[in-house]
């Protein structure tokens, strides 16, 4: 069939036309993505859909799930690490999958592993008293409290008919009343086309019985309807005209390429994946440098998030969503990228394989965008100045009402950017006040006369809270075996003899031993930054080799120590940890994190104070932000950026960029300024 159409008279007057060459190659890219999916080459590929269903099938054969059972997560089981490294392509490689599933009506959630070249079971293992995710599932909440008889009388007593409200539910977490493993959450009403929840009433809700065990009714929350003027898509009007048009084209076609999951371009070789809980994964980042591929990351990710919200009302207290332990970032229900806006137009989306809370695999299409970006200057002195370009891979998730795009960005100088963006609607509430000039009103909360939140309408509020991204950087630098880590903090030299005019300054640097001694803090007022290196390579100069870890902008959490969150979400007890590395350590907030008093990840696993230097080690980045709502917040969010850097130090001897040239086309396009330009009588530069 491709024979045919190439040696066809239309296709040779259709590659005549360079634009309608650009189209054909595009719609070339996106059918290769299409095929991709299906197709497995390295032993880190994502599940094909064909390989989720031979799970589930397998499971259903065995009788291992029953009708009733809801997954968690359909999942590749990657291989060892070792196996991994030493993978030569034609090798054999093994092919399994993890999956955990949970029955409503029993305790507990339940782990198999298939093993899919053999097309068996390899494992079964039961897990009681934890609670495993959910989100599209739990909508069972509507069926258990409309049966209620004091729900709808609670509803009536606000002179609200049980028919004209929907739904939603919560996890309670540690703040649940319910049997440990019980499938509890916080039932919360909202009116029909509205979603402003009607305040002051709550209902502790088993899902395991099926049952209300309590109700919390508040006299003095707001319930009045209100125009919110919520976000709709359906009602965005286009009313104000767009600036001229900047494209972003590339007539030659991009500079990377695409095989499977593996991307190469510049100097940089990477392979990703989609995960079902992670999202955006990044694995085996190499580095050639005069040829020579060195390693830099074996996987990065973003594995746990929690966002704590700051009104002291018993709802904003379980407004404590882990995004991605609990609710597997909003996957189950994900929608593709917008071309054009999500990424520029010059991006190759690829396709990811996703599935649903029944176990049914969908494809996600314009799921990852690939792209060259203008990176503005790479470096410049004098009249010579070289253009940077960047390759970004890009991923956007929307949970509920918050949306999420996680960008690293891979720069030709060895940096790697990782940018968080933030967009959606923010949470609000209904209050009684409709002014901010205005006293907080008496049935409002408030603390000495400040509310938590800002107005975002007239009895809307927004309401203050956080973001705090957990990512894991399996960091292997120039090999896995020899990493450590080297905090670095710059200090002033006590004015004396040895710093007369009182402006020297020293970096002191303070090795990291063991796990416990890794558990640190930004600090920005002595540049605060983390050398991690290999112990037994070094550059021409005798220095470690090594990339640096630069934090951005970052918040403390207000939660104090000992608080139901805080233990939960311990994580927050440091910005930066460092670990041994473990296969089975991926999860910051552990496996389940809505569990009641259920406890694991990175507090639990740091206090075994294993050994960190010389080794091979995980740096954990907690990057936080405090988000006070301002007005022009709302209906949706501008978008507000936040990350990190890993910024080469020590990894190279000088400038790997020093010999780059800038892009033909600027060389063609500009030439160069000539001293006396005709008719002048001064001199131009």
């Amino acid at each position: 069939m491709e024979d045919k159409y190439i040696k066809s008279d239309k296709f040779r007057t259709m590659t005549k036309s360079p634009f309608l060459t650009i189209i054909l190659a595009l719609l070339l890219c996106v059918g290769q993505a299409h095929a991709q999916t299906n197709t497995v080459d390295y032993p880190l590929d994502p599940l094909t859909a064909d390989e989720m269903k031979k799970v589930v099938q397998i499971l259903k054969d065995s009788k291992t799930i029953g009708v009733n059972d809801i997954f968690n997560i359909i999942n590749l089981k990657e291989p060892p690490k070792k196996e991994v490294l030493a993978y030569k392509p034609g090798d054999p490689f093994r092919r399994e999958a993890f999956t955990s599933f949970y029955d409503y009506s029993k305790n507990g959630v339940t782990e198999a592993v298939v093993d899919l070249n053999a097309g068996k079971i390899l494992s079964v293992k039961n897990i009681p008293n934890v609670i495993g995710m959910g989100l599209d599932a739990d909508s069972v909440c509507d069926a258990i409290v409309r049966k209620d008889k004091n729900w709808i009388a609670a509803l009536k007593k606000r002179g609200i008919s049980i028919d004209s409200v929907t739904h939603k539910s919560i996890f309670t977490g540690d703040m649940g009343i319910a049997p440990i493993g019980h499938r509890e959450q916080l039932v919360l009403a909202r009116y029909k086309k509205s979603n402003m929840v009607i305040e002051g009433l709550m209902a502790y809700t088993d899902f395991t019985t099926g049952k209300i065990l309590k109700i919390v009714d508040e006299s003095n929350g707001f319930y009045g309807k209100v125009n919110l003027n919520y976000f709709n898509p359906d009602s965005v009007k286009e009313i104000n005209k767009g600036p001229k048009p900047i494209i972003v084209s590339q007539p030659e076609g991009h500079s990377f390429q695409v095989k499977g999951h593996e991307i190469t371009w510049q100097n940089w070789k990477l392979r990703y994946g989609i995960d079902n809980r992670e999202g955006l994964v990044i694995y085996d980042v190499r580095y050639s440098d005069n040829g020579k591929e060195r390693s830099v990351m074996y996987r990065g990710s973003m594995p746990e998030m929690v966002v704590p919200y700051g009104a002291p009302d018993l709802l904003q207290a379980a407004y404590n969503f882990f995004d991605a332990g609990e609710y597997r970032l909003g996957q189950g229900v994900a929608h593709s990228m917008s071309p054009g806006a999500d990424a520029p137009e010059n991006a190759q989306y690829m396709p990811a394989i996703l599935h649903t809370e029944n176990g049914v695999p969908f494809q996600m299409d314009r799921a990852v965008a690939i792209f060259e970006e203008n990176g503005g200057v790479l470096w410049r002195h004098d009249t010579i100045s070289r253009r940077a370009t960047n390759l970004a891979i890009k991923y956007y998730t929307m949970i509920e009402n918050y949306d999420y795009g996680f960008t690293w960005r891979f720069k030709e100088d060895g940096t790697i950017d990782v940018d968080v963006e933030l967009t959606g609607i923010v949470e609000v509430k209904g209050v009684h006040r409709t002014n901010e000039m205005d006293e907080p009103d008496k049935k409002d909360y408030s603390y000495q006369g400040n509310s938590f939140g800002t107005l975002v309408r007239p009895h809307v509020e927004a309401i203050n809270h956080q973001h705090f991204f957990v990512f894991r950087l399996d960091m292997d630098i120039d090999g896995a075996n020899n990493n450590s880590v080297d905090e670095m903090n710059s200090k002033a030299v006590p004015v004396g003899n040895q710093n007369p005019y009182g402006n020297a300054f020293y970096v002191e640097h303070t090795k990291f031993k063991t796990e416990k001694e890794a558990q640190r803090s930004v600090n920005y007022e002595t540049a605060r930054n983390w050398h991690i290196m290999n112990n037994n390579e070094m550059n021409e100069l005798g220095q470690h080799v090594g990339y640096m870890l630069m934090p951005g902008t970052q918040a403390n959490t207000f939660l104090p120590e000992g608080s139901l969150l805080r233990k939960k979400a311990g994580f927050l007890n440091h910005q930066v940890w460092v670990t041994q590395y473990q296969e089975d350590e991926i999860y910051p907030a552990g496996k389940y994190p809505a569990s009641n008093k259920v406890y694991d990840g990175l507090p639990e696993w740091t206090a075994k104070n294993r050994a960190i230097d010389n080794n091979d080690i995980v740096v954990w980045y907690v990057a936080g932000i405090t988000h006070i709502v301002r007005p022009e917040e709302w209906p949706v969010m501008p978008v507000h950026h936040m990350g990190f850097s890993l910024m080469p130090f020590g990894f190279f001897s000088s400038n790997p960029t020093f010999n780059n040239s800038n892009p033909d086309f600027i060389k063609k396009q500009f030439k160069g300024v000539v001293k006396k330009q005709p008719g002048s009588t001064i001199d131009h530069e």
